[in-house]
């Protein structure tokens, strides 16, 4: 899980340029249609730059001056976009001479690709704003004496158009802290140093987003003040050696052909305090159930987080927008069940909002253990040419569910099983077993007082999943970094392959974070990935994304 740590005041120390004669700087910058503003030639002579104005008229190969320094938006500008179009390749060479060129924020809309990058590099921007930055390198010298390890100063955009492509850069600050999309980045080239930024540092204010907070300030004077000495450092060929930062790894593509199993992990927030993003969730799948082949959608359990009247209307509408279009399942959980979610009793609104009499009528549903009632359902459907059954169970199943199970799948042979359960599998990896002594057991169904009697992760292999033709269980509930996967040999010779996957704890609830298993066309291979309509982005962890072979 990213864990966002707490904000730490920032120290300014000036970077110092000793004896040195001061920086030369050659600067362009445009008041943009977002910001409205100007700044960046005040911020550098503040800095202890001397400032010129760049001649757009003149190649920067005849220019002197140490630094070249782009402000944030100018590709907004005509006279700079015809200045690239003349001068691109002559940028690359100024660099090369050992000089310093600097590019602040840029929207992808007008360039998506520094048009002055040698051919060994690469950097792409995409439309993808953060409210936060990660700083992944704090001995850089550009963020000296900035005593973070990570900060915002604005509400919603920090950083602007981040990096989504990089390579042959040292990555300084990020997005994400697993740098998947790049805030400042710098490069070698022959005897200088090439910067792109997405933080607007060099803007007096943000115009139409909101004035920021006055953290901007003490970022942004660090920043200028690291950037004057650097100029100095690769004047004098001192700058410091760059670690080139490993390209992040790249979303697996979807291939033509194969089918599409989403997960939909608890919900509980969404349903308490963000129904917006629910809704995007399955609005999202939706809209992508031809272009991904989506078949089937599996929701974890926690539907809700406390049992209320308002949390089912929100999960009910969410839900409902995949009637009639995609076929789905639900199992409940400790939070569905009780008086606010508590699980003390089986008693849960699940059946007013989520009725028996909607899903019955699908051609996928299979039946229901109790007339009437969702609370164990199987659903049938076929996808990649093979006969699926889903089991929807129970929190914690009592044992007259496991045995109930156990008969619809002996009714159901050459149907390939998926169980969905709320709580089965941890996150480092085990089972859940209340008998377990040495490894932890937070949140074990057996801690609950659920009447009725409950079932664990390992009772439930025992009793139902080792017996019975499964291929698949899934399961949420399980904080921690909220990932897990194991693979066992049923008695049957066959592996089982067992998920869990939440993410309630990150912002937002869970910021709308999907898991999907796409299906190839030759019928073994998995892609797992995980992903966001709401950010459109992919976790890419090795936890996040990966392959698995099924023994069919």
């Amino acid at each position: 899980m990213r864990r966002l740590l707490s904000i730490i005041p920032v120290i300014l120390v000036a970077g110092t340029l000793g004896a040195q004669t001061k920086p030369a700087a050659l600067v362009y910058e445009y008041a943009d249609q977002w910001t409205q503003s100007l700044g960046a030639a005040e911020y550098l002579e503040q800095a202890g730059f001397s400032v010129s104005a760049l001649p757009l008229d003149q190649s920067p190969r005849d220019c002197r001056a140490d630094m070249i320094f782009f402000g944030s938006f100018a590709s907004q500008s005509p006279a700079y976009q015809a200045y690239m179009k003349t001068y691109a390749a002559d940028l690359a060479r100024y660099v090369e001479q050992g000089h310093l060129l600097v590019q602040m924020v840029q929207a992808d809309q007008t360039e998506e690709v520094p048009p002055f990058l040698p051919a060994d590099r690469k950097a792409k921007r995409a439309d993808q704003d953060s409210d936060k930055a990660f700083v992944l390198r704090p001995e850089c010298p550009l963020l000296s004496g900035l005593a973070k390890k990570s900060f915002s100063f604005h509400p919603r955009v920090t950083i602007w158009e981040s990096f989504v492509d990089q390579e042959g850069f040292e990555v300084a600050l990020a997005a994400d802290a697993d740098a998947q999309l790049p805030a400042l980045m710098e490069c070698a080239c022959g005897q200088g140093r090439m910067i792109l930024c997405a933080l607007a540092l060099d803007k007096k204010r943000f115009g139409s987003f909101g004035e920021p907070t006055d953290e901007i300030g003490g970022v942004r004077e660090v920043f200028f003040r690291n950037l004057a000495a650097h100029a100095v450092a690769v004047r004098n060929r001192a700058a410091e050696p760059l670690v080139e930062s490993p390209s992040p790894p790249k979303v697996i593509d979807f291939v033509d052909g194969s089918w599409t199993l989403v997960l939909l992990p608890d919900t509980q927030n969404y349903s308490q305090h963000y129904p917006g993003i629910f809704l995007a969730q399955t609005a999202w799948i939706v809209q992508n159930r031809d272009k991904r082949n989506i078949r089937f959608v599996l929701q974890l359990g926690d539907i809700t987080n406390n049992n209320t009247i308002k949390h089912w209307e929100n999960a009910r509408l969410a839900l409902s927008l995949m009637d009639q279009r995609v076929p789905y399942a639900f199992c409940p959980g400790n939070h569905d069940y009780g008086p606010n979610g508590n699980a003390s009793t089986r008693e849960t609104l699940m059946n007013e909002y989520l009725p028996y009499e909607t899903y019955a009528a699908w051609p996928t549903f299979g039946a229901a253990r109790e007339p009437g009632k969702m609370d164990n359902t199987y659903h049938c459907f076929e996808a990649g040419g093979q006969a699926w059954i889903v089991l929807a169970l129970e929190w914690g199943p009592r044992d007259s569910t496991i045995a109930w199970a156990r008969q619809v799948m002996a009714d159901h042979p050459g149907r390939k099983g998926i169980l969905i359960t709320h709580a089965y599998l941890n996150n480092n990896d085990r089972r859940y077993d209340h008998q377990d002594s040495v490894n932890p057991q937070l949140y074990n169904p057996h801690l609950y007082s659920t009447p009725g009697g409950v079932n664990d992760g390992q009772e439930l292999w025992d009793k139902l999943v080792n017996r019975c033709d499964f291929t698949f269980v899934f399961n949420g509930h399980v904080l921690g970094d909220g990932t897990g996967y194991r693979a066992d040999r049923n008695a049957r010779g066959k592996n089982v392959h067992q998920m869990l996957a939440n993410y309630q704890m990150r912002e937002l609830g869970g910021e709308g974070y999907l898991r999907l298993l796409e299906f190839l066309p030759d019928g073994r291979t998995v892609q797992v990935k995980t992903y966001s309509p709401l950010y459109d982005k992919y976790l890419l962890a090795p936890d996040q994304q990966f392959s698995i072979a099924l023994d069919f």
